[in-house]
């Protein structure tokens, strides 16, 4: 009996370490290099990879590129070596291109330490890895708009459209008051009752310098002084004038407490620029230009296009070839000036950002939501033929399960060193009332400048006149 319970139990047992043994072996079976010697070409990839040349033909190269070249060493048993990006071949034709170049035509390279996005080109030229080092959006790094102009703040309580009404309202008030107190004052009428010595009344009113540009001049004074909420005294007692009057000021009341209620919000609450969170809001912005990279597929693609958006995008670079480039360090330095906008894959955009706050400790520049574009499965390339490619690919998705390319990958771009810049809720609790400064009241103060330089032209003109006019008294004596 024990015998046919050993036997019974021994193929269960058999058939469980099978089983068992299938699930380890992917973890276990690897390719061991044997301490071979493989070579890597390095550029400078912003945020991931830092590459910075030295003196004599020296650099340094540091962040997540060589983290992966460190772990798959230690997995599959090699040593590295880590070659410069030919500076000659990067002047004639990119970064990204000039590391290609060496791979392809360079025998001792055997890989480049960043993951590219695949293209048609890019797979007939190289091998590339079936798992990815990288998945990620596109997005918009922009500058952060500024306030608009405090020159004008004061008209933003009404639209456009409530102004110029206001203003054919003013005219025909003014019109109107100005023809009644013309026809009761030509016919003599004073609240009600006609002058007795009509002649005697003319001759008082010529005296008195009253003509038509008076009644005007005084009913645009009337309308004016109502609407700045300063009150005048009713020229007539005749019942037309005083209804047209009421009603104006009835009109008045309410335009005036509804411009008043807003206009302190519109002078001390900041009002900034629209901002830019499409590919339509850059190709249409006249403050911001654009950057791109011919040697990256975005510029690639908006470059040839023949139609959309891209070739709206496209039709607004080329006429400025210093704005299409193929240096990283360039795209920073222009970036910085704050007068550009940059599509790319979101990672650097917010690692832009951040590095940006962390040098001004303000947020200078906003990247956008993730583009409607597909988004990039970045894999690491190789020399064509080459078999590392099925082997380092088995290594990607085992980098990938341990969750280090993300840590790498996060710590890199630094978001979390400017949470400041992409909480929306800590940008919106700063548009909030503050105390009226001198720039919110240019606009009263420019009003003031105009009406007195305007007052002194006039005095000036009147003065002028005088002097004529004595001449002209003392030269008729003589």
């Amino acid at each position: 009996m024990q015998v046919k319970n050993t036997n019974g139990i021994l193929p269960i047992l058999v058939i469980i370490f099978t089983f068992l043994g299938s699930f380890a072996s992917p973890l276990t079976s690897r390719t061991d290099f044997d301490g071979a010697n493989l070579n890597f070409v390095v550029f400078h990839n912003p945020p991931f990879d830092v590459f910075k040349r030295g003196p004599n033909g020296t650099f340094t190269f540091d962040g997540v590129g060589l983290d992966i070249i460190k772990w798959m060493a230690a997995y599959f048993n090699f040593k590295y070596t880590l070659v410069a990006v030919n500076q000659t071949l990067v002047e004639k034709y990119g970064t990204h291109e000039a590391s290609f170049y060496q791979l392809i035509n360079d025998n001792e390279i055997d890989g480049i330490s960043c993951a590219f996005f695949l293209t048609l080109d890019r797979i007939k030229r190289m091998d590339y890895t079936s798992s990815f080092a990288w998945v990620d959006g596109f997005s918009l790094v922009v500058p952060r708009p500024g306030e608009e102009s405090r020159l004008f703040a004061f008209t933003r309580p009404f639209q456009p459209t409530v102004w110029l009404w206001i203003l054919v309202v003013m005219i025909f008030m003014v019109g109107g008051m100005t023809l009644f107190t013309w026809h009761i004052n030509r016919c003599g009428l004073v609240n009600d009752a006609p002058v007795v010595n009509d002649n005697t009344h003319h001759k008082r009113m010529k005296e008195n310098g009253q003509n038509i540009f008076s009644y005007f001049s005084s009913s645009m004074i009337y309308v004016v002084n109502t609407m700045t909420n300063q009150g005048c005294k009713e020229a007539f007692g005749r019942h037309s004038f005083r209804i047209l009057v009421g009603f104006w000021l009835l009109g008045a009341m309410v335009l005036v407490n509804s411009y008043a209620g807003i206009v302190i919000s519109s002078l001390t609450v900041p009002k900034m620029k629209p901002p830019i969170e499409t590919l339509e809001d850059l190709a249409f912005s006249k403050d911001v230009g654009l950057i791109i990279r011919h040697d990256v597929l975005m510029g690639e693609q908006i470059l040839k296009a023949t139609n959309g958006i891209y070739k709206i995008l496209g039709d607004k670079v080329r006429p400025y070839p210093n704005q299409i480039l193929g240096d990283p360090f360039k795209v920073n330095a222009m970036l910085e000036t704050g007068k550009y906008g940059y599509p790319f894959v979101r990672a650097f955009n917010d690692w832009f950002v951040a590095l940006q706050y962390k040098k001004d400790r303000q947020c200078r520049f906003h990247s956008t939501k993730p583009l409607p574009v597909p988004h990039g499965y970045y894999s690491w390339l190789l020399k064509k033929g080459n078999p590392n490619a099925r082997i380092f690919s088995k290594g990607f998705t085992n980098l990938w399960e341990t969750g280090l390319i993300f840590f790498w990958g996060n710590r890199a771009i630094g978001v979390a060193r400017a949470a400041e810049c992409f909480d929306g809720k800590r940008q919106k609790s700063k548009a909030q009332q503050v105390s009226i400064r001198l720039a919110d009241l240019t606009s009263a103060f420019v009003i003031l400048g105009i009406g007195l330089g305007l007052a002194i032209l006039c005095f000036s003109l009147e003065q002028i006149k005088s002097m004529k006019s004595l001449v002209c008294f003392i030269k008729g004596n003589k």
